[in-house]
């Protein structure tokens, strides 16, 4: 049985920042839960709250009814809106009417995570698939030290993977961690599939389909019962409903989706209670390093919706290559931290150029670098000049078929995220 640590619940009534408002009461050493308003006061009782805090945008809303509702818990109840949204209020009301012990840290996360698992799986098999993003590397991190032998993890390259990413994925896993990890190299599999297709969500579609016939294939030969997640909160927040079902207040949001129906999986979802910053503090009090933990965000569909149009593979190594050089650039220059993310994209868009004195007829590279914090909003970065001049001479150098380099100056919105 999962143990809970001391829990304020936040009640929402459609608070636009309510992850961050969490976030910034969970700074200070406290637990808390979003909950839509319309939840009933049963389902709010089975986190043994210690008390509510009412969260709203402005005081137009009516919150009377729900107020009534769940005075019926006889808990300390703050109600806050607007300019009232602070942290500090609430921190105020969390030690002085809800007696919190400020105890909500990583290190007792972990033990009580490695606890949980245990009793959990047994002396049961789990399968996790490895993407070598930072949800799925933790979790594995964390399940290994619960379990050991146990665990096995899946790691696919399906082709689409940034540059000695295999190799990096391998090295942490396999050799500094001494994990059973089943490496499996599908790249032709799923390049053979992706040859002409140009549609973004057909291509997104196809390597959807293909990860998880080829996970399948590898999980039935191992026959574990359990299989690990990487969801994190921020996944299930985004899939409760303010209005609506108010029982659907927790829902996995499910890493591997699609599973085929005679796969039946028991989920071991260590980490899907805690945000993004969290997540990433427990992965350093495991070991991981930081070359793993602090790498910027990466699509599913990886290079896939980077590579604009059809997939080739002498193209697709134009984008890996001149991505790489992007990321090393960044690295050299200290801008690597200060952007959320920074990627090359392949147009496939040829123009006349001049390259080692001769007339060329190439291909364009565009450079994307954003901050974001949520990604449904993202700023454009301004970075120095020089630095773009450096990566457009190495890029124009160093990759055979690039002679021309753009930058986007696009936010969210009007553009999305991705190019696909």
């Amino acid at each position: 049985m999962k143990q809970t640590p001391e829990t304020v619940i936040l009640l929402n009534f459609g608070c636009t920042d309510i992850q961050k408002f969490a976030r910034a009461i969970r700074d200070k050493n406290i637990y808390t839960m979003v909950m839509p308003y319309t939840v009933p006061a049963e389902r709010v009782t089975q986190e043994n709250p210690v008390g509510l805090i009412i969260c709203a945008d402005s005081d137009a809303a009516d919150r009377s009814d729900a107020k009534a509702k769940f005075s019926s818990l006889n808990l300390p109840t703050l109600d806050l809106s607007g300019k009232e949204l602070c942290a500090d209020a609430a921190v105020k009301f969390c030690i002085d009417e809800c007696k919190c012990s400020c105890s909500w840290k990583m290190e007792r996360f972990i033990d009580e995570a490695i606890a949980d698992i245990r009793a959990q799986v047994g002396d049961g098999k789990v399968v996790l698939g490895l993407s070598g993003g930072v949800d799925s590397s933790v979790v594995a991190a964390l399940i290994h030290k619960a379990i050991g032998d146990q665990l096995t993890c899946v790691f696919v390259n399906h082709g689409l993977l940034r540059k000695n990413e295999p190799e990096m994925v391998q090295k942490i896993f396999a050799r500094n961690f001494n994990m059973n990890l089943c490496y499996i190299d599908a790249s032709d599999r799923f390049l053979d599939k992706l040859k002409g297709v140009s549609e973004p969500e057909q291509k997104r579609k196809i390597i959807g389909k293909e990860f998880i016939e080829v996970f399948a294939e590898a999980a039935a030969k191992i026959d574990a019962p359990f299989l690990g997640q990487g969801t994190i909160y921020p996944d299930i927040l985004e899939s409760i409903p303010l209005d609506g079902d108010p029982n659907a207040v927790i829902k996995s949001h499910h890493n591997v989706g699609g599973l085929p129906e005679n796969m039946k999986f028991k989920l071991v979802e260590p980490v899907e209670r805690l945000f993004k910053d969290e997540v990433r503090k427990v992965g350093r009090l495991l070991g991981l390093p930081s070359e793993l933990l602090d790498r910027h965000p990466f699509p599913g569909p990886s290079l896939g919706v980077r590579h604009i149009g059809a997939i080739e593979r002498d193209t697709l190594e134009i984008l890996r290559n001149a991505d790489n050089i992007v990321t090393e650039e960044l690295l050299k220059s200290g801008w690597y931290h200060k952007t959320w993310q920074t990627f090359a994209i392949f147009v496939p868009v040829k123009t006349v150029g001049i390259k080692n004195g001769k007339r060329s007829y190439d291909y364009v590279i565009a450079i994307r670098s954003i901050n974001s914090v949520d990604a449904v909003t993202a700023q454009v970065v301004h970075l120095p000049w020089e630095l773009l001049d450096t990566m457009m001479s190495r890029i124009i150098k160093e990759v055979d078929g690039v002679n021309r380099v753009v930058y986007d100056i696009t936010a969210k919105p009007p553009g999305t995220i991705e190019w696909e």
